[in-house]
Order: C-alpha cells, then structure tokens, then sequence
C-alpha cells in the first residue's frame, strides 16, 4: 500500500509503541498436516524462525517435525493424537504411558522445546471424555519417572462448547462434569487449561446480536457490560476466554491459566470468510494478546493460531481449508506482522538484529519504517527499568509500606524483592502489577522441611492470601548458614509441591547464596564452588534444572574489590576504559560481568547449563568502610542500571535480572557498612541523584 512515508511512518511507530504489552508469552502458530502439497517438515520450520513465530503446536507426535524442531527454540504444544485406541491405552496402563514418553519425548527434549503436552483434541462422547483424566494421570506419572516432572505440562485441548452458558463470561460454567475433575488436576499440577477459542463460529452463528467488528478486533465497535462481574468488553475473545475463567473458577480452580491452544478465522469457504475478515481478527488477535483480559489484566495470554497452511485434504465444511496465514507455496495468505516487539523492550533476550530481521521480511516495512522503530526501541530500552530492588525493613524509622510502594511506582521499578512475607507490603503491592520476589525466612526452613503440611499452610497463608499480588519467585532461605543447609532443599521441594497443588505452579521456587560459595572467581572458566558449597549445592542445581527455576545470587564486586590486594576499582564500577580480564574468547572489563560468568560457570559443572542466574543483591555502600563513599556508590549502581540489559560476555543476549541493595538506609542493622546500602534516606530523600531506567 503506498503511503506517505514520513508522517505515515510516525504513526505506525507511535501505534506500536502505543500497543507494547508489560509481559507477553509467544505467539505460536498450529502446524496441521493435512495436505498433499505442503512444504517439508524442515522447510516449514524455517518458516517459522523466519516470520518470528516462536510457538507451534503439532497435533500426533510427527518424528520429522521433531526431527527438524531440534535446537530451535521454538515452543511446542504436542498432541497425544486423538485415535480413541491410543487414549485407551494411555488412560488404561502406566506403561502405555511410560513406553509413549520414552518414544516421543525423551529422544527429543530439551533439544526440543517441548512445553505441553496436550491429551486429546476436543475430544467427543462420554467414553472418550472420562478416558482423558487417567491418561494425564498416566502421563505425568510417566514424565516425573523419566525426570521431565513439572518441565513439561500436560493438559488437554477443550473445544470451546466445553462451556456452557458462556454470556455474560461471568456465568461461564462447565457443561460436563468431568471438566470439574479435570481442572482441579490442573490445579494440583499447575499447568494450564488449553482451550480452543472461535470468535469466527459464535458470530457465524449470530451475526444478528454480534457485531463482526466486535469479533474482528475492529476498533470503534460494540463493547459489552457484564452485570455479573462489572466489567467491559470490547470484544468477542476476551469475553469468550473470561467464560473459561470463569468456569474454572467455579470448578474450584480459579489459579489455572487458560492457554488459547487454537483461534482463528478463515478466509474463504463461507459466511463472513474473507481474507479482510482474516486478517483483521488474526493481526488484532496478535496485537492484543500481551494485555491479558478484563478478567485477568496485564496477564499475557499464551495463544496459538490455527493454523499455518490452507491444507487441500480436510473434510467439512469449506472453510476449515482455508484458515491458514500461508499458502503451500509458503507465500502469505494476505500480509501479517508476527514480530514481537515487546519481547526485545521487556525481556531483553531477542537481540535487536533478530527483531530487525523479522520486521524487514516483506512486505512489513520499510527501509525508513525500520531505522525509524529500531530507533524507537533503542529509545525505549536506554528508559526501560532493567533493575529491581532489594526492600530490607531492619530500620524503625522506615516510612509505611503503602509509601513504599508509591515510591517504587514512582522511581519505575517493576521488580521487588521482600525478605519474609511482610503483610503491609504485600497488601500495599497487591493490583499494582509489581512483581514481586518474596522470602522463606532461614528461621522457618527446618519446619518447611520436614513437613508438608507445613509448607502447605506457609503457602496458604502467604502466597494464596495475597491473590493480586504478582509472585514472581519464592526464595527458600537467603544465604543459608553451612550448618543449616541440610534443610534447604527438603523445604524447596515442599514449597514447590504446595504452590503446585495451589495452582500457583508458575511461580518458581528458589534459593539466594552468598557470594562466599564462589571459590573462584577469575578467570570466569575456572569458577567452581568451595568444598563447603559442593556439600548441598549439586542438589540446589538438580532441583532448579529440573523444575527450570534460576538460581538467585547475592554478588558484591565491593566485597570483592575491598579484599583483593592490588584490584584496579574502575574494574569493580564499570569504568574500566577496556579490558581486564581475558578469557580465552571472553574478554572482561567489568568485575560483575566476570562474577556472573564464573557463578555460570560452576553452575554448568555442576550440572545446570540451562540454569539461569539472578543477581538478587548488588550494590555499593555510600559509607562505614574502605572504599565507601557516595560518589562510589552513584558510579557502581548507575552504571549497573545501564549494564545489564548488555547480558555478560558468555551470555550476551540474555538480560541479567538483578536487584539493588538497598531502597532505604536501615539504622537497626549492624553499624558500618551494613548501615549504609540505601538508595534512598528513611525521610525518602535520595542519598545520590541516580536514574533508574537510564
């Protein structure tokens, strides 16, 4: 379409900034095979990486597509097959169950990023149905023996007449009474409920009371008042999602996500089918998805649209051949922008090339578009918050926690750690869309530990008490005393199976370690932890590899620097004019990024190469020791703000999550140093002009 490039320009930039959600999961696409005339599976693949489409669902375990998925990162949703014998099998014998994993898992994962596995495809008929619980029973039984427990969800793909009475979505319920059964289990287990979702059929079947601008995402349209939960809907999906919610939560499990596992609208073989109607419902559908519903605000919703391909082999009605966003020939169906722009602003860990890539492929933009958003985003990530913040309360002359988190709001942060569950703050926190990292106090380690039933209450009490709180990690214990750490991860297990049966799954469970379990810290390729650290620590990793939780580590170049003899101090504050450190390919400049490296490192040996680390207290003292100053203390958290959305040498793509010690100066801890870690005085003045998105 011609434009006029400037102004034109302008605008679309300024509606992309505009639309960019807080957090988002992938959009992926469904990959259906039925065709003769298809691309091959590797072909198809590409296609995908291409396009910046970073989930897919496949609806039999295809060895070809998972042959060709190997080492690219793209999320799978993969299906048991609906054959009634194999559903049969699965929900009947164990070893079924284990046989199949051992046969379509195992040879494939992690090479393969396998996230769900779905039994049953909008499975029909009362037999089949009460066949689908025992089959995930079967199948989580058969993953946890083969090591994958809690790596890879399972759960089953509901066609959306699973819900009855679904307007106004708040009287959602459940039209069978093995959903209820179902969805309690995922509650136990914390994976989502995969539902597939048509905007298409519900207006194809009353396009009288439905506007197709209400379907489409069409601005400007109908918007819908539910008298039932009060709130607005302006349009079709969100309120047919909210049903699912709604039906969870009155089969008493109102924690379990809704995955949108299929949504779509053709583009030919009938009413209201037209390439117009497809894009505008599909492009909305990718645009809107990061902001959550009015249910559940700010929530991304994870969502997969059917599908890749026209495929010429389906039977039925006309227009189940033509939902594709392609054509066999690969070639677009009508013009479509995947790329996920807020997945560089907020995660950090797509590089701008790879976005820039993705937004080139024709016919997205142009030449000018592009130096034009790029410099948008650059923009944008020199503002973005990189940092969270350490909120310590060993003070008693601290301002109250609702103050607290006005200051956090105010200051952009959108990551808190807390030390214990701190009532005041997490009711001042609650709505607020902080996330927050909260503590197991080292004191309540030994009860967690040795029973269950204790860290079912724990959670109860502090987790599932504060519903609008948004948990980001529980971290079991904040540098464990070598005495104590045979509780640790006894009480990390406990936790982790109690959020789990909470349906609060998602929120990882974790632990903070000192700085002083590193043994060596230079050269980054030779970091190892000390004897003392190896007696406990092979089985923190093991649980975080298993359970893809990061380790959290509370690193402090200060320390370092004020106890290694002869340390040039520009190393330890960034200011370093080039490198210090080599490191075969790797070369350092800073002592933070060396630290984190030699922390990868001796995680790696232990077992955990797909550990992710974070920094969970950095900082700089303003005084009370050597090398303790305010102007000291500006230079290291400044520059640490401006750093670590860079990643490490090792890890250059990948953000590094971390946190300053500490918001306040706290008068009731041990004078020194100790006393002095504060960004900001109890009277809320800044100890030293700092900018928190620089």
């Amino acid at each position: 379409m011609a434009r006029q490039q400037a102004a034109s320009s302008m605008l679309a930039v300024a509606l992309i900034v505009a639309s960019i959600p807080t957090a988002v999961d992938s959009i992926g696409v469904c990959y259906g095979v039925v065709g003769n005339n298809l691309p091959s599976r590797s072909d198809v693949v590409q296609l995908y990486r291409s396009r910046g489409i970073t989930g897919m669902r496949i609806y039999f375990p295809d060895r070809q597509a998972l042959d060709a998925l190997r080492g690219s990162g793209i999320a799978l949703i993969l299906d048991t097959g609906n054959d009634d014998d194999v559903l049969a099998r699965l929900a009947s014998s164990a070893s079924t169950a284990a046989s199949w994993v051992q046969t379509n898992v195992r040879p494939y994962y992690p090479a393969v990023n396998m996230k769900y596995i779905a039994v049953g495809n909008e499975v029909q008929g009362a037999a089949a149905q009460a066949r689908i619980l025992p089959a995930m029973r079967n199948l989580d039984a058969a993953l946890a023996a083969a090591g994958l427990g809690g790596s890879i969800k399972v759960s089953t793909s509901v066609r959306f007449d699973a819900v009855a009475s679904s307007f106004p979505p708040s009287s959602g319920v459940f039209a069978q009474g093995y959903m209820a059964d179902v969805a309690r289990y995922l509650a136990g287990t914390g994976a989502p409920l995969l539902a597939n979702v048509y905007p298409y059929f519900a207006y194809r079947g009353n396009p009288r009371d439905i506007s197709l601008g209400y379907a489409t995402f069409r601005p400007g349209s109908t918007t819908v008042r539910d008298g039932g939960n009060g709130l607005t809907y302006t349009n079709l999906f969100d309120a047919m999602v909210d049903a699912v919610v709604a039906a969870l939560e009155k089969a008493g499990a109102p924690n379990v996500r809704v995955v949108v596992s299929e949504s779509g609208w053709p583009s030919a073989g009938g009413f209201a089918a037209s390439v117009d109607n497809a894009r505008s419902y599909n492009q909305g559908l990718i645009d809107h998805v990061g902001r959550g519903t009015p249910k559940r605000p700010g929530a991304a919703l994870e969502t997969f649209i059917f599908a890749m391909f026209n495929e010429n082999q389906k039977g039925g009605d006309p227009t189940e051949r033509n939902f594709g966003l392609f054509y066999p020939n690969k070639q677009p169906v009508y013009p479509i922008r995947f790329i996920e722009v807020w997945a560089v602003i907020v995660l950090g860990e797509r590089s701008m090339a790879a976005a820039a890539a993705a937004a080139a492929a024709p016919p997205f933009f142009s030449g000018f578009d592009m130096a034009l958003l790029l410099g948008v985003l650059a923009a944008i990530l020199a503002r973005a918050a990189s940092v969270g913040v350490c909120y310590g309360t060993s003070g008693d002359n601290l301002p109250p926690a609702s103050t607290v988190v006005g200051m956090l709001r105010e200051n952009g942060f959108t990551v808190v750690r807390l030390y214990w569950p701190d009532p005041a703050a997490l009711a001042a926190l609650a709505g607020t869309g902080i996330k927050v990292v909260v503590g197991a106090p080292n004191d309540v380690l030994p009860a967690l530990a040795t029973s269950e039933s204790a860290a079912a209450a724990w959670v109860r009490q502090n987790i599932q008490a504060h519903p609008l709180v948004t948990f980001r990690y529980v971290v079991v214990g904040n540098e464990v005393p070598a005495g104590e750490t045979a509780h640790l991860v006894p009480a990390m297990e406990n936790v982790h199976a109690a959020l789990a049966a909470a349906g609060l799954g998602h929120v990882k469970v974790t632990t903070a370690i000192s700085q002083g379990t590193i043994a060596v810290h230079l050269p980054p390729s030779a970091g190892e932890f000390t004897a003392e650290a190896l007696s406990f620590m092979g089985y923190v990793v093991a649980f975080l590899e298993r359970t893809r939780a990061p380790l959290l580590a509370n690193l402090y170049p200060y320390f370092v620097y004020t106890n290694t003899l002869g340390m040039d101090m520009s190393f330890a504050l960034f200011t370093s004019p080039g490198t210090v450190v080599q490191d075969g390919d790797y070369g350092y400049q800073n002592l933070f990024d060396a630290t984190v490296d030699a922390l990868h490192t001796a995680v790696a040996k232990l077992g955990g190469g797909r550990v992710r680390v974070v920094v969970s207290e950095t900082g700089w003292p303003t005084a009370g020791g050597a090398a303790a100053s305010v102007e000291n203390a500006m230079t290291y958290n400044q520059n640490l703000v401006r750093h670590v959305r860079q990643g490490t040498p090792r890890r250059p793509t990948r953000r590094v999550e971390a946190y300053v010690f500490a918001m306040f100066n706290e008068d009731l801890k041990e004078a020194g140093v100790e006393q002095n870690w504060g960004l900001f005085y109890p009277n809320m003045d800044r100890v030293y002009p700092i900018t928190f998105g620089a």
